[in-house]
This record gives C-alpha cells, structure tokens and sequence, in this order.
C-alpha cells in the first residue's frame, strides 16, 4: 500500500495489526503480552488503543474475580447462548451488573453477560449429562 492519504476504518485496522506485530516484539523483552484493543479514527487523524498485560499476574487476577463473583467458571470457558458460541475474556468488578466479557467466536465481537446466566448454564448441561448417563446404563 502506498501512502496514507485519509484515515478510515480500513487504514485504523490494517495499522493496528501491524502495530500489535511491532509492540509485541518490543514487550516480549519485558515478559508483557500487547493486545490491540481497537481504535478511533477521523480524516487526518488516527488513535489506537492497546492493552498491557502481565501473563502470569493477568491470570491470578482473572481467578480471582470469578471467586469473588462467584463464577463456577473462568477465563477461557466456552458456552452456547442463543445459539451462538461464546468465550469468556474478562471479569470486570465495577460491571456490576454484566461483570463477564465474552466473545462471539463467530464473528469475534464482545460481549457483557451476568454471572449467573452462565452458571445457569453449567448447570443446565450438568443436568443433561447425568440425565444422558442414565439413560445409557437403562438401554
């Protein structure tokens, strides 16, 4: 690609992930983990947003949050809701209402969810798997 001349939304993401690419590099010296978070952009002007994290302190955080939250789940859990596919990122404690970020695994978008609809949820298919078992050692 030649040079920029407008900033779009198509400049704001190629620019983004070959951004990432580049502070990744520069944070691996550092043990950090760089996700692009998104951007704003307008005509002549472009912002992006990134996030630090470290990995290790990133996932005793995560842990407990959900046992403050009282999650019977944690990072990285997948669930169907409304028949999509979901993957829980984040527990945010000042959410609280909608404390859990998901992600679509379809389309890749975030969402908010309540603690309890996704416990709801394990224990729904709790339930499905003992009711299969039985059903198997009666057949």
């Amino acid at each position: 690609m030649g040079k920029i001349k407008n900033i779009g939304k198509a400049e704001i993401q190629m620019l983004g992930a070959e951004l990432e690419t580049a502070i990744q590099k520069a944070m691996n010296k550092y043990g950090l983990t760089a996700t692009y978070t998104g951007g704003k952009y307008g005509g002549h002007t472009g912002i992006f947003n990134f996030k630090l994290d470290v990995p290790a302190m990133a996932e005793k955080v995560a842990q407990n949050h959900a046992r403050l939250l009282g999650a019977n789940f944690g990072i990285g859990y997948e669930f169907v809701s409304n028949g999509e596919n979901f993957k829980v990122v984040d527990f945010n404690l000042r959410r609280h209402k909608y404390p859990v970020s998901a992600d679509n695994l379809r389309t890749g978008k975030s969402y908010k969810f309540t603690v309890d609809s996704i416990n709801r949820k394990i224990e729904i298919v709790k339930l499905f798997e003992q009711s299969r078992a039985k059903d198997k050692v009666t057949a």
